[in-house]
């Protein structure tokens, strides 16, 4: 599934000098550092990990508090992502009409096999979890909206990709990590070209992690009438639970029958 780039993304020859406005994107950049860092900061810190002068950060970051895009602690003076932001994730969850006619498909996968089902998209070379069931386990995977991960070695980018344009899936193995490609097992794109014919053969994917505890990641892709990827349906198991071989017995027929009742 093919995606327009972000600002921060682009190359120079990608920009068209003449409308794009540079300020915004040191603005974002600047916003973009609380998703990384999932912490507050203050300005000085702001400053240097957004690589932007003292001046402009203070104008950007005295901007977004009184737009209400940032918070600020009177106590410490130290910054954090303020409440406005989510009226950003309600307008894009709200505007995936796939999603609202999956998710009460959604909440009942969730429901019948008390595991972490989550709905995700592909974001350039990553795919991020646009919204999340959690598990009814005390021990479970813990993902939530946000959270992103390569696409090459995770479940969800894998039945995505295979259903993406093979410049999409050249972009996605390119830009790949030396981890994400070890985790992958595949070192050529013709390579993961064969584990993406798999993936698309079989109807889903299949991947082992490492959070605090072992897990299995298992995916299926939710397919418009023409054939294209809107999104995945994720499932995320612990191994003291599952095994691969009991996840793919007992949860990828649920799994599949849910992406293919999304539709």
């Amino acid at each position: 599934m093919a995606r327009e780039k972000t600002a921060s993304q682009q190359t120079s020859e990608d920009v068209d000098p003449r409308l794009f406005v540079a300020s915004i994107e040191k603005a974002m950049a600047v916003l973009e550092l609380f998703e990384s860092e999932r912490q507050d900061l203050s300005l000085t810190e702001i400053m240097a990990r957004a690589g932007i002068g003292r001046s402009a950060v203070q104008r950007f970051v005295y901007t977004l508090h009184r737009l209400g895009y940032l918070s600020r602690d009177p106590a410490t003076k130290r910054f954090a992502l303020g409440a406005k932001v989510l009226g950003l994730h309600r307008g894009y969850v709200g505007g995936r009409s796939a999603l609202q006619r999956a998710r009460h498909v959604l909440r009942e996968l969730n429901a019948t096999t008390g595991e972490c089902v989550s709905w995700t998209e592909l974001l350039e070379t990553e795919i991020v979890v646009v919204e999340n069931w959690p598990s009814a386990h005390v021990t479970a995977v813990i993902l939530a909206p946000g959270m992103r991960f390569e696409a090459i070695s995770a479940s969800s980018g894998q039945v995505l990709l295979a259903h993406a344009p093979a410049e999409v899936v050249a972009h996605a193995f390119a830009a790949a990590t030396p981890r994400a490609r070890e985790r992958l097992g595949a070192r050529t794109l013709p390579e993961f070209g064969a584990i993406l014919d798999r993936v698309r053969s079989q109807g889903y994917a299949l991947t082992t992690k490492a959070f605090d505890q072992d897990s299995i990641s298992l995916s299926a892709p939710v397919l418009d009438p023409g054939g294209r990827a809107v999104g995945a349906v994720n499932l995320s198991v612990l191994t003291n639970r599952f095994d691969r071989r009991q996840a793919e017995d007992a949860l990828v027929p649920a799994l599949i029958k849910a992406a293919r009742a999304s539709r």
